[in-house]
């Protein structure tokens, strides 16, 4: 048994990140709060990108096994967090709350998300389900003499440069999206960093956070869903 599940299991202690909101939407659907789970790494790397794929994806195959441990079917709420140690050095921390369904098909392994428990609740009720978390990552560096000498001016090199980035990491979100079998996606939340390199160079590095989502029923059922997050303002 993994070490936190089993202090779990000595203790009898249930922790749970959810809000009261979010403990009640998952309840709604069937979906019981277990136990808070956490995957982390403190990894080196020299090249950023690649550092940033490896760094997430080991942290969440530790949030699963904590899960997994613990029988959970799923986790929901996963924030996902980097912090800088060094200059080559981070710590990437992921932290959510696992649940077990009461009624219904359990899944061979648990589903894994960002989203609230109301937003969960609202996929279920649409005939949706959360598959995994899915990530995006893509950077690079350009250079361009015209950065020094116009101030103040649009900067062509630059502006490519996150142009492309940007759309790199939207390519690899969606190619994880396929990867995991789901039908689609929801973009929860993306992030951009560029940073000067001397007088004429920039670098950028941008992330896409979201959720692949597979449908299993016909379709929307309004009535139903409204009790647990609105959907419109009606």
């Amino acid at each position: 048994m993994h070490p936190r599940a089993g202090r779990y299991a000595e203790s009898g202690l249930r922790t749970s990140l959810l809000s009261a909101p979010g403990a009640v939407g998952a309840e709604a659907v069937g979906l019981r709060p277990i136990g808070e789970v956490m995957g982390c790494v403190v990894a080196r790397s020299e090249e950023l990108t690649s550092g940033l794929r490896h760094g997430y994806a080991t942290a969440l195959d530790r949030l699963r096994a904590e899960a997994s441990a613990l029988g959970a079917d799923g986790v929901l709420a996963i924030a996902c967090t980097v912090t800088r140690v060094s200059a080559t050095v981070r710590e990437f921390t992921v932290l959510g709350t696992a649940v077990r369904a009461e009624r219904g098909v359990r899944p061979a392994r648990p589903f894994t998300t960002g989203l609230p428990g109301p937003d969960v609740a609202k996929l279920l009720y649409a005939g949706w389900v959360p598959v995994t978390v899915a990530i995006g990552i893509d950077g690079g560096t350009t250079y361009d003499i015209a950065m020094r000498d116009r101030p103040g001016e649009e900067v062509r090199a630059p502006t490519e440069l996150v142009t492309r980035v940007r759309a790199g990491a939207r390519a690899e979100f969606t190619g994880a999206v396929a990867a995991s079998g789901a039908d689609g996606g929801l973009v929860t939340s993306t992030t951009l960093r560029a940073w000067r390199l001397g007088p004429t160079g920039v670098g950028a590095v941008t992330s896409v956070f979201g959720t692949a989502v597979a449908q299993v029923g016909a379709g929307a059922r309004r009535g139903v869903a409204g009790a647990v997050l609105p959907l419109s303002d009606e």
